[in-house]
């Protein structure tokens, strides 16, 4: 199993780098992450669910089938020169022949930088739950660190919107880079436009001016429909930056019922958005009671999402936890996730999944598919 994996992992990353295209190709424009926004701001909310019934041919209902699962995530981030806040929220209920198992997690953190630097004091609240555990779980933190994320939607939006307009022949060569960043920047300031019509008709404006739409014409109804499908993308954000933390946590609640603990906390996170339509991220995480590597949890999280074709998304996940209990055994546990995505509208899709997953006491990786329908909301 673990063979076919890695064979499976290694194929779909291939052909992720082979289908993506160079974002450098058209001069004067270069990487996406060169790109910096004068504000960074995103928010998604995403929904999705699955469930099967299944009723036996036998009056004892040995056979009898009653799952499904529920998801919802939400984060929201927000970067400006002097202070940043971020959020996020996860959860999960699974229901499998009547038994109902739950998780879910939420974190705010606000930043605030030292003038023209990149360095910061950071306060936090987390929080937790999970049918596994006697009790919901609570900590603050506080600390500094180094690094920012910023926001590059704009430009991979303004990059497809020249896209789509090369192909449908509505301008005749690619635009100045002086062009396609004045798109950028006016789609960063979409909440500056009173509805999206408003902004349609300036990005109308600005490729007029370029003089690359066919002599004596203008923008048709098609290219511009083109662009306010893509202005309505709302599963493309695109992060780029990194940073690192270390500061101290205290449990507010004990999600096993023990005693409160002062927390070590350390973490680094990466975002890369190698083409407008890629994106890879990856989290490491400790959080060590005193004496350290004595209690602790360390995570680490790996995910690469790329696009095949106009309308199919890949995904690739891999996680990693191991909790260490006072006085225990160290569990680890492993996951894996293919997922492929057929867009089927902006804010609609279908999606296949494989989840793989492996812990210290299992003989074998456990395997599941789901068909799932998902809405993003916003």
């Amino acid at each position: 199993m673990q063979k076919i994996m890695r064979t499976t992992v290694i194929i779909v990353l291939a052909l992720a780098f082979w289908t993506a295209p160079p974002i450098w190709a058209q001069r004067g424009i270069g990487p996406l992450c060169g790109y910096t926004p004068p504000i960074s701001e995103f928010q998604d909310l995403k929904l999705s669910g699955n469930y099967r019934y299944y009723n036996d041919p036998f009056t004892d209902n040995r056979s009898n089938d009653s799952s499904g699962s529920l998801r919802a995530s939400f984060s929201r981030f927000f970067d400006a020169p002097t202070y940043g806040i971020s959020q996020q929220a996860m959860a999960r209920v699974d229901l499998d022949r009547g038994s109902v198992v739950y998780q879910a997690d939420a974190a705010l953190n606000l930043r605030g930088y030292l003038p023209e630097t990149n360095f910061f004091g950071f306060t936090g609240i987390e929080g937790q739950g999970t049918s596994a555990l006697p009790m919901p779980g609570l900590k603050i933190s506080a600390g500094g660190g180094y690094g920012r994320f910023k926001d590059v939607t704009p430009l991979a939006k303004a990059l497809k919107i020249q896209e789509r307009l090369l192909e449908l022949k509505a301008i005749r060569s690619p635009l100045p880079p002086t062009a396609i960043f004045e798109i950028a920047d006016t789609i960063g300031r979409r909440r500056e436009f009173p509805d999206l019509a408003a902004l349609v008709q300036n990005l109308e404006e600005i490729i007029e001016r370029s003089g690359l739409v066919p002599q004596g014409q203008q923008l048709g109804a098609v290219a511009l429909l083109r662009i306010e499908e893509i202005l309505n993308e709302t599963a493309d954000e695109k992060l780029c930056g990194w940073e690192v933390r270390l500061g101290v946590g205290y449990e507010l609640l004990d999600p096993t019922d023990e005693r409160r603990e002062l927390l070590v906390l350390a973490s680094f996170d990466y975002s890369l958005a190698p083409a407008p339509r890629s994106q890879f991220s990856s989290k490491l995480q400790l959080s060590s009671a005193f004496p350290l590597f004595d209690d602790y949890v360390l995570l680490a999280k790996i995910n690469y999402l790329f696009r095949l074709t106009e309308s199919i998304d890949t995904q690739i996940t891999y996680s990693f936890i191991r909790t260490k209990p006072r006085a225990l055994e160290a569990l680890d546990l492993q996951g894996l996730d293919l997922r492929l995505v057929f867009q089927t509208q902006a804010n609609l899709n279908l999606a296949l999944q494989l989840e793989t997953s492996w812990a210290n006491d299992f003989e074998e990786w456990s395997q599941r598919l789901i068909l799932t329908l998902n809405y993003d909301l916003f």
